[in-house]
C-alpha cells in the first residue's frame, strides 16, 4: 500500500483504506475483508478508485485471517496493479524461496516475520508433484503425495484458496476434538507475469498447523442458528435475518415488510394427551406449513417452545393480512392421529407491518419482533385463532424496549367477576324459543378487553377450568330448580371437566336427589375435544345420559372420526360449526352438502342445531332442510341471565 501510494503521488499515506478510497470502492473492499476475517479467502475484481479518482489497483486478494500475538488477528492483503507496480510486488516477493521466515533486513517482505505460520513461496516453474513433495517435506507425517498433487492440480491459479490435510491418519475415526485437527494450506497467487512453462504464476503458501476441521466448523455454525427439532431458524438467526431485511428495505423503497409472531393455541393438550413425541410431530407439521406458506422469499423460525416467527416482503397491510390468514388456514388442515385420538392445532398471529417509506435501523429488529408479539397478545385476549396487525411508526422504534402485559391468571379472578349470559335457542318448526345456551362472561376492570374465550383457554391451560365449569353448573342447576318450565338449558363442558372426578361427583349429587333437573339440562362438548379424547367423552356422555341429561357435540364440522362413532355414541344433538351454515343461502352446493349431513344425522336419531344464524333467508333455508333448532343474532343476542 505504501509503495502504491508513493507511485500515485499520495502523500502522506492515509491511515486506512477507508480514508484512501472512494465510498463505492471501500464498500467492495470492506466486503472482501469481512469475508476474510470470517475465515473465507476472498477477492475483488475490477478497478478500485482513490478519492482523487485515480485507479489504486485492479484486483484485491485476501487470505483468511491468522492470529497474531495477544488477541489480534490479521489478513494478508495483496493489491494487483499494472506495469511497474506489478513488477515491484514480484521483486518484493521473489527473495523468499524457502519456508524459513525472512529476517527484518530483507526489506518490505519482513512483514511476514510477524505471521506465526510457515511461509513457502513457489516461483511458478515447479510442477504440482514437486510442490506437493516440498509441502509434505515441511508438514511431515504420512500423507498421500498423489492425493495432494491431485488437489493442487484442481486449484484455480488466479484466486486464493485453501486445502486441508488431516494431522492424523485416524481423523475419520477420532472421537475427541484434539484428534480431529487439520493442517491448513492457504495458497495465494502473487500478482505478476507467468514464469512457469505451463503458464503458472508465482504463489505463496501459508502453512498453519492444528486448525479445526472447516466442515465441522461450518456445521457447528449452521447448527448454532437452527432449531434442532424443526430445522427452522432459531431466534438468533431470525433476528440476524431481520436485520438484513431492514438493510434491504432501506435500499429498496418499493416493498414493505411483514413480521409475524405466531403462538400456537392449545398445544399443551397435544403434549399432555398424546405425549411429547406427538408434540414434536405437531411442531414439525407446523414448521412445514410455515415453510410452504411463506415461500422462498419468506423466512420462518421457531423462537420458543410453541412460538414461531416469520417475515415476508409485503406491498401493503392487506397483503400481510392475506399471508397471515393463509397460515391459519394451513393450520386448520393439520390433523395428527395418535391411536384413537385426532389432534388439531390453531394459532394466534401478531403482525408488525413496516411500510416501504419507513426508515429503520438494524437495531430496530428486536423492537419490531416485540411489536408483533404485542399484537399477538392482543389476539389471544380475544380467544385465539386470530390475526392482529400493527402498522409500525418511526416513533415506536426509538424506545429501548416493548413492555408486554400478560393475561391475568384464571385463578386470580374472584366470584363476583364471573357472570352468566343466556342466548335463546329457537325451535324452527314451531317458531318459538325452546331453550337457552348459558355462556360464561367476565365483568370488572380486569376483564376489560379480555374475551371469555381467551380467559377460558387460559383456564384450560392452567388446569383451572374444572372449577369454572363446576361453578357454572351449580348456577344453572339452581336456576333450573327455581324455574317450573321445561325449557332446556345447555352449557359447554370441557374435556378436563369430563374426566374430573370432582365435577362428576358434583353433577351426580345434584341430580340424584332431584332427577327432574336432568331433563332440563343438555351438556355439550366441543368436537375438537372429542377428537382428542374420544374415550373420555364417550364415557362422560354415557354417565350423564344415565342420569337423564341430554348431550350434544358442539362445533360439529363433520369429521369422519366423529361420524364413524355416532352410531354408538349416546348423543341427542349436533350443534353445527358456523362454517357449515354461513353463506349457505348463496352457495347451492354447500346447501346440498349440509342437507346430506342433516339427513344422515336424522337417520341415526340425532337432532341438529344450527349456530350463528343472522338473516331471515338463512333461517328459512335451514327450516326447509328440516333442521330442528337454531341460534344466532337473528333470534337474539346473549343477554345477562337472571339465574346467573
Amino acid at each position: 500500500m505504501k509503495t502504491n501510494c508513493a507511485a500515485k503521488g499520495v502523500v502522506p499515506v492515509p491511515g486506512s483504506l477507508q480514508e484512501l478510497l472512494t465510498e463505492g470502492s471501500w464498500k467492495r473492499c470492506e466486503a472482501v475483508l469481512s469475508a476474510a476475517f470470517s475465515g473465507v479467502p476472498a477477492q475483488a475484481s475490477g478497478t478500485i478508485l482513490m478519492r482523487s479518482g485515480t485507479a489504486f489497483c485492479n484486483h484485491m486478494i485476501c487470505t483468511s485471517f491468522v492470529s497474531l500475538s495477544g488477541e489480534h488477528q490479521a489478513v494478508l492483503v495483496q493489491f494487483e496493479m499494472e506495469d511497474t507496480a506489478q513488477e515491484e510486488v514480484a521483486r518484493i516477493a521473489s527473495p523468499v524461496t524457502a519456508p524459513n521466515r525472512p529476517s527484518k533486513g530483507d526489506g518490505e517482505v519482513g512483514i511476514l516475520e510477524h505471521f506465526p505460520d510457515d511461509v513457502l513461496i513457489f516461483q511458478g516453474s515447479e510442477s504440482t508433484a514437486q510442490k506437493a513433495a516440498r509441502l509434505l517435506e515441511i508438514i511431515g507425517g504420512a500423507h498421500d503425495a498423489d492425493l495432494l498433487t491431485e488437489a493442487l492440480d484442481g486449484l484455480d491459479a488466479d484466486r486464493a484458496q485453501c486445502l486441508y490435510i488431516p494431522e492424523s491418519r485416524s481423523f475419520e475415526t477420532a472421537g475427541s476434538t484434539g484428534d480431529r485437527q487439520m493442517c491448513e494450506l492457504r495458497i495465494v497467487p502473487i500478482p505478476g507475469p507467468a514464469t512457469g512453462a505451463n503458464g503458472a504464476r508465482a504463489s505463496m503458501v501459508i502453512i498453519r498447523r492444528n486448525v479445526d476441521c472447516p466442515q465441522e466448523i461450518a456445521e457447528n455454525r449452521r447448527l448454532a442458528y437452527l432449531d434442532p427439532l424443526t430445522g427452522l431458524e432459531n431466534r438468533r438467526a431470525f433476528t440476524r435475518a431481520l436485520k438484513r431485511e431492514l438493510c434491504r428495505l432501506a435500499a429498496d423503497r418499493e416493498t414493505g415488510l411483514a413480521i409475524f409472531y405466531i403462538d400456537l393455541d392449545e398445544f399443551k393438550k397435544v403434549n399432555d394427551l398424546g405425549g411429547h413425541d406427538a408434540g414434536d410431530d405437531m411442531l414439525l407439521r407446523v414448521a412445514a406449513c410455515l415453510r410452504l406458506t411463506l415461500g422462498e422469499f419468506g423466512t420462518a423460525a421457531r423462537i420458543g417452545g410453541d412460538e414461531f416467527a416469520g417475515m415476508v416482503p409485503a406491498a401493503n397491510e392487506e397483503a400481510a393480512l392475506d399471508v397471515a390468514e393463509k397460515i391459519l388456514d394451513g393450520f386448520d388442515r393439520i390433523r395428527l392421529e395418535v391411536g384413537d385420538r385426532v389432534f388439531t392445532i390453531g394459532g394466534s398471529i401478531g403482525v408488525a407491518f413496516v411500510d416501504s417509506a419507513l426508515s429503520l435501523r438494524e437495531s430496530d429488529a428486536t423492537v419490531l419482533l416485540g411489536l408483533a408479539d404485542r399484537a399477538c397478545l392482543r389476539g389471544k385476549r380475544f380467544g385465539g385463532r386470530s390475526v392482529e396487525i400493527h402498522c409500525v411508526e418511526a416513533s415506536e422504534c426509538q424506545s429501548s424496549g416493548i413492555e408486554l402485559v400478560d393475561l391475568p391468571e384464571p385463578g386470580s379472578f374472584r366470584g363476583n367477576e364471573l357472570t352468566l349470559y343466556a342466548m335463546p335457542i329457537m325451535c324452527l318448526e314451531k317458531n318459538r324459543i325452546c331453550g337457552s345456551e348459558i355462556l360464561l362472561r367476565l365483568q370488572g376492570d380486569r376483564a376489560r378487553g379480555l374475551s371469555s374465550r381467551a380467559w377460558i383457554s387460559a383456564a384450560e391451560r392452567s388446569g383451572f377450568i374444572a372449577q369454572v365449569d363446576g361453578w357454572t353448573l351449580d348456577k344453572v342447576l339452581d336456576a333450573a330448580e327455581r324455574n317450573p318450565g321445561r325449557s332446556i338449558l345447555t352449557m359447554n363442558v370441557s374435556a378436563e371437566s369430563a374426566r374430573d372426578p370432582s365435577f362428576r361427583d358434583g353433577l351426580y349429587n345434584r341430580l340424584s336427589v332431584n332427577p327432574l333437573l336432568a331433563s332440563k339440562l343438555c351438556l355439550e362438548i366441543a368436537e375438537k375435544d372429542f377428537l382428542r379424547e374420544p374415550a373420555t367423552v364417550e364415557a362422560f356422555f354415557k354417565f350423564v345420559s344415565e342420569l337423564g341429561c341430554q348431550t350434544a357435540i358442539d362445533d360439529f364440522a363433520g369429521h369422519w372420526p366423529v361420524l364413524s362413532r355416532l352410531t354408538s355414541l349416546r348423543v341427542e344433538w349436533l350443534k353445527l360449526e358456523s362454517s357449515l351454515t354461513q353463506q349457505v343461502v348463496d352457495e347451492p352446493a354447500k346447501a346440498a352438502i349440509l342437507n346430506g349431513l342433516v339427513r344422515a344425522a336424522h337417520e341415526l336419531g340425532i337432532k341438529v342445531i344450527a349456530k350463528h344464524v343472522e338473516t331471515a333467508e338463512e333461517a328459512a333455508l335451514l327450516r326447509d332442510l328440516d333442521i330442528e333448532a337454531a341460534q344466532g343474532f337473528y333470534f337474539g343476542r346473549p343477554e345477562p341471565w337472571p339465574g346467573g
